[in-house]
C-alpha cells in the first residue's frame, strides 16, 4: 500500500453511496503506510525543509485514514438503522465485528419499538441483558447475493438464485423490502412463496 492507493480508496468511500470493497489487510496495511511516514519524517534530520514536508504528508495520510474509516462508520450505522444489510465482503475483518455489535443492538431496538406500538413493553427489570433469540424466517433468494452478518451474530450465506435460507426475521425482512427474496410458508409439509 503506498499513498496513492490510501487516496484512490479514500475518494472511492467518499464519493460512493455503498461501501467500497477493501482488501482484508487493508488497515493493517495503512497501518504500516502510517508507520513508515512517521520514521521517515524522524529520519530526515537536520533538514528542516524535508521534515517539514514528511510531517505534512504524515498529517494528510493520517487525515484520511480517519475520514474513510469514520465515512466507512457512518455508512454501516446508516444500513443497520435502515435495516439494510451489508454484504460480509464488503467489510474488513474490523468492521465485520463492529457491524455484528451494531445489527444486534438495532435488532434490540427496533423490538423494543414494535413491542411499544403493540402496547406489551416489556419493563426494565424482565429487560434481558443479553439479544434476544432471533425469530427465523424461511425465504427464497430471487438472485445471488454475498454472505450477511444476521442480527444473530452468525455469518449467513452466499445465496445463488433460487436458494431456500432460514434467517433471523429482521434480515429476512430488510431482504424482503430490497426485492432479494420471498417469503417462504411452510405448513403441513407443503410449502409456499408469498
Amino acid at each position: 500500500m503506498n499513498r496513492d492507493d490510501l487516496y484512490r480508496a479514500w475518494k472511492s468511500e467518499k464519493t460512493e453511496k455503498t461501501l467500497q470493497r477493501l482488501p482484508s489487510s487493508f488497515y493493517s496495511e495503512v497501518r504500516r503506510l502510517l508507520d513508515d511516514s512517521k520514521a521517515a519524517s524522524a529520519a530526515r534530520g537536520r533538514d528542516q525543509t524535508l521534515t517539514a514536508i514528511s510531517e505534512k504528508e504524515f498529517k494528510i495520510l493520517r487525515r484520511l485514514t480517519a475520514e474513510l474509516a469514520q465515512t466507512r462508520m457512518k455508512k454501516i450505522v446508516d444500513a443497520a438503522v435502515s435495516q439494510e444489510n451489508v454484504a460480509s465482503d464488503m467489510l474488513t475483518p474490523e468492521e465485520a465485528e463492529f457491524a455484528k455489535q451494531v445489527a444486534v443492538h438495532m435488532g434490540d431496538h427496533y423490538r423494543f419499538i414494535e413491542e411499544l406500538g403493540q402496547g406489551s413493553l416489556i419493563s426494565e427489570e424482565k429487560a434481558p441483558s443479553k439479544p434476544a433469540e432471533a425469530r427465523l424466517e424461511v425465504v427464497r433468494f430471487l438472485s445471488d447475493f454475498p454472505a450477511i452478518i444476521g442480527v444473530d451474530l452468525k455469518t449467513y450465506g452466499p445465496f445463488k438464485a433460487e436458494d431456500i435460507a432460514t434467517l433471523p426475521a429482521e434480515n429476512a425482512s430488510a431482504l424482503m423490502n430490497q426485492g432479494v427474496v420471498r417469503q417462504v410458508r411452510v405448513s403441513d409439509g407443503r410449502t409456499s412463496a408469498i
